[in-house]
C-alpha cells in the first residue's frame, strides 16, 4: 500500500495558476528537500504524519471540490506522489502537483 507523509490536508480558494479563485482542496505533503530564500511553509520541511492513498482520497473526497493541489514544495521528491495524482484523476478531480521540478527523475519514481 502507498503511504506519504502529510503535514496537512485543506480546503481553500486556489491563489495561482489558471485555477485562481476556484475552490481547492490542497494536499500538503512533508519533507521537501529544497529550502528557497521565499518558503512560507518551512512548518512543513519536518514532521507530518504517514497516511496511506485511500485516506489521503477520502479526505479530499469530503472537501468536495473538484480541484485538488498536491504541495509541500516539491512534493514530487517524495515517493508515491505521481500514484497519488494519477489517483486524483482517476477520482475526477482536476488535479496538479505545486512543485519546483528540481527532483530527479529516479526520486519520483
Amino acid at each position: 500500500m502507498t503511504r506519504l507523509r502529510v503535514t496537512e490536508i485543506f480546503h481553500s480558494l486556489q491563489g495561482e495558476a489558471d485555477t485562481a479563485g476556484f475552490p481547492t482542496v490542497f494536499v500538503r505533503l512533508t519533507g521537501c528537500p529544497l529550502r528557497c530564500q521565499y518558503c512560507d511553509t518551512a512548518y512543513a520541511f519536518h514532521g507530518g504524519e504517514w497516511w496511506e492513498l485511500t485516506a489521503i482520497l477520502a479526505r479530499v473526497r469530503e472537501y468536495a471540490a473538484r480541484y485538488a493541489c498536491v504541495t509541500g514544495g516539491e512534493p514530487l521528491a517524495q515517493k508515491g506522489c505521481t500514484e497519488l495524482l494519477s489517483a486524483m484523476r482517476a477520482c475526477a478531480y482536476r488535479s496538479r502537483p505545486a512543485a519546483r521540478w528540481h527532483s530527479p527523475m529516479s526520486i519520483r519514481e
